[in-house]
């Protein structure tokens, strides 16, 4: 029988072995003034929750962990309330939360992570990680986009995922309303050209509102939906992997 175990506000007691561990990993960083500052890892938790749900629903059992709040992040850093982490420091961390939390009970995890700026800090992490630890532990990170391709947001939004966008601000919206201040919004901001030489000045520029796309054309219902996209498409996918001898192995 399936269950979700929450093991940060449920008392131990109620832990069995879990098929897979899942972390959510974000960052705390300015999405412009109409979003809060932890967007990112509260998304990187709703999908977590809804991905553990439905794998629950087809039998497995799924241990939560807390997020980690805090990332990596560089084009932000001009902009109030950002907080970046030493991307050696932040891989250490992660390093040692996964080399200590792994055992044979907890054999099996995976990061769910809301933050661009973390991918490369993961899969070192990550890697290093399970050097140390040997033959049969599996970890592995997804960032939540990776599943979708760009036509399923061309569909939906009819443009690709940005900075505190028209899709982050419209999953934030079915999340919760009070989490979004349409009001805010300066209006659309144009993405730059991306280019192979970077300065740091041209990043400025860029997000000088903290945020790219047209916000407020942000729809809840889209939310909801891509929300329900997003979860389905993960719990298939480590439904499968789970069910197989080779266990996880998401790069």
């Amino acid at each position: 029988m399936g269950r979700v175990i929450k093991l940060y506000d449920e008392p131990f007691s109620v832990f069995e072995k879990p098929d897979l561990v899942i972390v959510p990993i974000g960052s705390v960083e300015r999405h412009g003034n109409h979003l809060p500052l932890g967007t990112d890892t509260i998304i990187a938790q709703a999908i977590s929750e809804l991905t553990a749900k439905k794998l629950a629903e087809r039998g497995k059992v799924v241990a939560l962990m807390p997020p980690i709040w805090y990332g990596y992040t560089w084009s932000l850093r001009h902009m109030d309330g950002t907080v970046s982490v030493d991307p050696k420091v932040l891989t250490s961390f992660i390093e040692e939360i996964i080399v200590t939390m792994a055992n044979p009970r907890f054999s099996r995890i995976l990061f769910i992570n809301g933050h661009g700026g973390n991918k490369e800090v993961l899969e070192i992490a990550i890697k290093e990680a399970l050097i140390r630890l040997g033959p049969g532990i599996k970890v592995g990170f997804i960032s939540w986009w990776d599943v979708l391709t760009k036509g399923d947001y061309e569909k939906l939004f009819g443009t690709v995922p940005m900075h505190a966008c028209e899709i982050e601000t419209s999953i934030m919206l079915a999340l919760n309303e009070k989490y979004v201040d349409l009001n805010a919004i300066e209006g659309k901001v144009e993405p730059s050209e991306r280019k192979v030489l970077k300065a740091i000045e041209e990043v400025r520029r860029t997000f000088a509102f903290g945020y790219l796309g047209d916000p407020k054309k942000a729809d809840k219902e889209k939310g909801k939906l891509l929300l329900e996209i997003v979860s389905d498409r993960l719990a298939s996918m480590l439904l499968k992997e789970l069910k197989s001898s080779s266990g996880l192995e998401i790069e």
